[in-house]
């Protein structure tokens, strides 16, 4: 598996530019409902990252997207499980 904090910067910036928030606001660990991400707005984070690193990630890992870092750790799982294992 990749490491997650590889996605970790593009995710930040995704949520921020989303959320009209300021970088300096959101690190790896601020709960998405402090910052008042609603459950709509995770779906729609996920989307974008979907589309962003061409992987698709099941609805049940909503559950995870809490943080950037849960983000990142089903985005590299995702890409990982997409990669041929020869």
């Amino acid at each position: 598996m990749a490491d997650p904090g590889t996605y970790v910067d593009e995710i930040k910036r995704t949520i921020c530019f989303a959320l009209e928030i300021p970088p300096e606001r959101l690190t790896d660990t601020t709960p998405f409902d402090e910052l008042g991400m609603t459950s709509r707005q995770r779906i729609q984070l996920l989307s974008r990252v979907e589309v962003t690193y061409g992987v698709s990630v099941d609805l049940d890992e909503l559950d995870r997207l809490v943080d950037v870092r849960g983000v990142a750790e089903v985005i590299s799982e995702a890409v990982a499980a997409q990669r041929p294992t020869g």
